[in-house]
């Protein structure tokens, strides 16, 4: 562990920081990351019984028994097999199965011997049938799996089919364009080709109307495209209106649409329908599908869906044991948007985590930690903090995976932070200045708040016992300056808390004629705080126009006690105040439990020596002025305690 830092820094000077050499480095993860896009692809493949799946399925039953000592035989018939479509295709296919059947895997499509019958395969594409076009694709997916998309011939192969596909859309129907797209599939060409584009525009002035099976295949293609039409409200219409004919696999291809193009579902009641079907086919559903739904069901979710989430994560509980690592993560987040937390899922699920954390992803350890610190949930046993350490410990294991992701491991590092799990070696690691360079190549100041925040938890947190690398202090800035929000000004459209800021403001100086200012004291997040500063002694408010800037400004420094009182500092008569707005986000939802960042940003107050009075939105009386000023009165008599009653007394009787 203490000498990670110094793993990580030789493999990153051992290789050039370029994204596609540390691809090189990692095939591990990045073929297990494709495994699975594949798989869940296949899945929804298998679900419109379009295709067998096999990958060692017969081309022909005529070609099966080629040999590659055939080879010779097939190419002198080339001659034989000129202007005659049928052959062509024919002899295609016995190439794709002489390709195929080499043992050691030498003999490729770019071999020069096949350049004469590529090129009398180009000429001959546009005599093609329909039915010869779809028997050529179902050949060429064969071929596929040991070509390269832009390997000449094989380029020369596939485009020229495109290209007679595209001219003959205009003629084509439904029933064909979907037939041809299944006929594509197998090459894994639908974000390279312009087919499966094109034809999905024509469907989509229809989308409506699609009878069901035609409108799950139809959202297949445009999963695979991850390009959404301009009209996926009609794809939602439909899939509301017909959702009593889909099956639960039907409705996991249609979610993987959606949620592959990031359109969320906008109809609260075909979520619910959702909710409902997952539920009673909790038992039975695949891995794959649920996850799919899942992540669906998260994107899409917002405040009125919160009861049906529960009672699906309550029926969840008895099925943890028999999900997939990859279905029990999306589990996890499911409530993560709307700041659900379900507790007995949770702990199964860490419970399980902790058990297999050597075949976790970097990626999972990442998601996983920010579930438990954004929940800031302790679960029994402290099985949270054991999962956390646990993933610590493993992350010195993950060198490639962490060249390969840098921004996941600054992120995970920062979740673990939040729990107040770290290991300095490794938050110095991820500051290194080549490590930074590999993350955001030149645009370091593009960093997210994660950046931001793990460097100002070694300032705050770990101040004194810190003294490894720091994230780069111009660059901090002007994250800061780019993920805060701007000051909240009458002027301009405001948000609630914005709303809420400014009338704390206006309330505290009515209430007590006193000079306050909002401003950012930790530039990390998002939100600024109410600051006001007291004189123990003669229970003034100072004003803090001699400490600071007028408006409040936009500090991007952290800003300590000394940087405020500057010489003054020292006096202990004076008290520095914050008045810290709790927003609906900053609170888990039905427990009014503080999130891990919010909790965390009390807590760096109270570090940095300031006094928090904390006024949570659901208390905070939002129509009345009057009660505005009674609420934040009581709030703050603590700092300004009331004259004895008997001392009122005694002036009334003289």
């Amino acid at each position: 562990m203490l000498k990670s830092h110094r793993l990580i820094a030789l493999l990153i000077r051992s290789h050039p920081v370029k994204q596609h050499c540390c691809r090189r480095i990692h095939l591990t993860a990045h073929v297990a990351v494709k495994k699975f896009v594949d798989s869940e692809n296949d899945y929804a493949s298998a679900v419109l019984q379009t295709m067998q799946l096999q990958k060692g399925t017969e081309l022909y039953s005529n070609a099966a028994s080629l040999k590659t000592h055939d080879l010779k035989r097939l190419l002198d018939s080339l001659d034989g097999c000129r202007h005659d479509t049928e052959k062509i295709v024919q002899l295609l296919s016995d190439i794709a199965v002489s390709i195929r059947s080499e043992a050691d895997g030498s003999l490729s499509i770019q071999d020069r011997r096949f350049n004469d019958f590529v090129n009398e395969f180009m000429h001959s594409v546009p005599n093609f049938t329909d039915a010869q076009l779809s028997r050529a694709l179902h050949a060429l997916g064969a071929i596929g799996e040991k070509a390269s998309v832009h390997d000449p011939n094989y380029l020369s192969l596939w485009t020229s089919l495109d290209s007679e596909c595209l001219e003959r859309i205009v003629n084509w129907n439904v029933d064909t364009l979907l037939h041809m797209a299944d006929s594509w599939y197998p090459l894994r060409l639908a974000r390279h080709g312009k087919y499966t584009n094109k034809a999905l525009w024509k469907i989509s002035n229809r989308l409506r109307k699609l009878p069901p099976k035609q409108l799950v295949k139809t959202v297949f293609y445009i999963n695979l495209t991850r390009v959404p039409l301009e009209n996926m409200m009609d794809i939602e219409v439909n899939f509301n209106q017909n959702f009593a004919t889909f099956s639960i696999d039907d409705v996991a291809v249609l979610c993987m649409g959606f949620f592959k193009t990031e359109t969320p579902v906008r109809s609260s009641e075909l979520l619910e329908q959702i909710y409902d079907k997952l539920i009673v086919n909790l038992a039975s559903v695949e891995d794959i599908a649920l996850t799919a739904i899942l992540k669906l069901l998260r994107y899409s979710s917002r405040i009125p869906n919160v009861a049906s989430m529960e009672k699906l994560l309550t029926a969840m509980v008895p099925e943890i044991p028999r999900l997939s690592i990859l279905a029990c993560l999306h589990t996890a987040l499911l409530g993560s948007d709307i700041h659900v937390c379900h507790t007995p899922t949770l702990q199964l699920i860490v419970e399980k985590f902790h058990r297999n954390i050597t075949s976790l992803r970097l990626k999972d350890m990442e998601r996983i930690a920010f579930v438990l610190a954004h929940n800031n949930v302790a679960l029994d046993g402290s099985r949270d903090l054991l999962l956390c350490r646990a993933i610590l410990a493993e992350v010195p294991n993950r060198v490639a995976e962490i060249v390969q992701y840098p921004k996941c491991y600054i992120a995970l590092l920062h979740f673990l932070s939040m729990k107040n799990i770290y290991h300095p070696d490794l938050i110095s690691a991820a500051f290194e200045q080549r490590f930074l360079q590999l993350a955001y190549n030149k645009n370091i100041a593009g960093a997210g708040r994660e950046a931001v925040t793990l460097d100002a938890f070694t300032a705050i947190n770990l101040a004194n016992r810190y003294s490894g690398n720091r994230f780069p202090p111009a660059a901090s800035r002007l994250v800061c300056k780019l993920t805060q929000d701007y000051l909240p000004n009458p002027k301009y459209k405001l948000t609630k808390s914005d709303r809420m800021l400014l009338d704390i403001q206006a309330t505290f100086q009515a209430v007590r004629n006193g000079h306050c200012q909002i401003v950012h004291l930790l530039p990390h997040y998002q939100r600024p705080d109410v600051l006001f500063c007291l004189d123990e002694r003669t229970g003034e408010v100072l004003s803090l126009d001699q400490f600071l800037p007028p408006d409040g400004a936009g500090s991007h420094e952290i800003l300590t006690r000394e940087a405020i009182l500057k010489q003054r500092s020292q006096e202990r008569n004076l008290r520095l105040i914050v008045i810290v707005v709790g927003s609906w986000n900053c609170y888990i939802r039905g427990v009014k439990r503080r999130t891990g960042g919010y909790a965390m940003k009390l807590q760096q107050l109270k570090l940095l020596k300031y006094e928090t009075v904390e006024i949570p939105w659901y208390e905070w009386p939002v129509f009345s002025r009057d009660d505005m000023q009674r609420y934040l009165t009581s709030r703050l008599n603590p700092f300004f305690p009331e004259p004895r009653k008997a001392s009122v007394r005694l002036g009334k009787s003289e």
